[in-house]
């Protein structure tokens, strides 16, 4: 079942979701999703990340935005 997840961007929230199975973690925003293997204990720490990037590349902002 995926996790809820927010983070804020330019003053402006973003809500995707994450799931973990055996060792990858899948982040999904949108009609988007990211998987990479998990390397720590804290999946939500690396899901946040990666909902960062797939925002970034949805609505085009620079890496430095947030």
């Amino acid at each position: 079942m995926p996790t809820p997840i927010e983070i804020r961007i330019g003053g402006k929230t973003y809500k995707g979701s994450y799931s973990t199975e055996g060792h990858l973690l899948t982040t999904r925003y949108r009609m988007q999703a990211m998987t990479d293997s998990v390397r720590s204990k804290a999946p939500a720490i690396a899901a946040r990340g990666m909902l960062a990037r797939l925002v970034r590349l949805e609505h085009d902002l620079p890496a430095e935005a947030g």
